[in-house]
């Protein structure tokens, strides 16, 4: 794809997520360009990462004893890529849609490297226009769920945002059971749960 073709399906995907989301998949993109495509998402959040932390001092994580480092920070990120996709792409199917573990592949990846731009001007911004940077960190998001929504309803061809809406909660249910679940095996603390004394 060309700069200028790149461009038009980025603008496509706020005005028209569901063409976008089309016209993603019709590239029929093979299973090397979209591990490479998400390599990519991961390294560029992950240096994003790094150059906050150098802005801003490092953030605490979510989980306690997780990693702040930009290796630790990408390894974070590249698995709950993988587990985005498997849960989306497995729950679609569940629920009755008919995407391909491709489809779900490529367009989440593509939405990946999207909020990786926005991220990048957040970051700007935050430097200048802190007060910029939130407003436009607070419509990335809802713009982001209202994309992702349509990405889902396509990529399963379920004709309906509230199935695709029903796919997404499960789905971050399903992702938040196989934490819990790995964490318990790796004897990791739990959230919620009581400290042992």
């Amino acid at each position: 794809m060309t700069p200028s073709e790149i461009r038009r399906l980025a603008l496509l995907s706020i005005t028209n997520p569901a063409q976008a989301a089309r016209d993603v998949m019709a590239l029929n993109l093979g299973r090397e360009t979209l591990w490479l495509g998400l390599a990519l998402a991961v390294v560029l959040n992950a240096l994003l990462h790094g150059l906050s932390n150098l802005a801003f001092g490092p953030m605490s994580m979510p989980l306690p004893g997780m990693p702040v480092s930009v290796v630790g920070y990408g390894a974070l990120m590249a698995g709950g890529l993988m587990l985005t996709i498997l849960a989306v792409h497995r729950v679609g199917r569940w629920l009755g849609g008919q995407g391909s573990f491709g489809d779900v592949m490529a367009l989440i990846v593509w939405m990946q490297l999207l909020l990786v731009v926005v991220q990048a001007v957040t970051l700007v911004l935050a430097l200048t226009i802190p007060i910029l940077s939130a407003l436009l960190a607070l419509a990335a998001n809802l713009v982001a769920l209202y994309v992702f929504l349509h990405f889902i309803d396509q990529a399963h061809r379920l004709g309906s945002l509230m199935y695709a809406a029903g796919v997404l909660v499960l789905s971050i249910l399903a992702i938040a059971f196989s934490l819990f679940v790995l964490l318990s095996l790796a004897g990791g603390p739990i959230p919620g749960a009581p400290p042992h004394v």
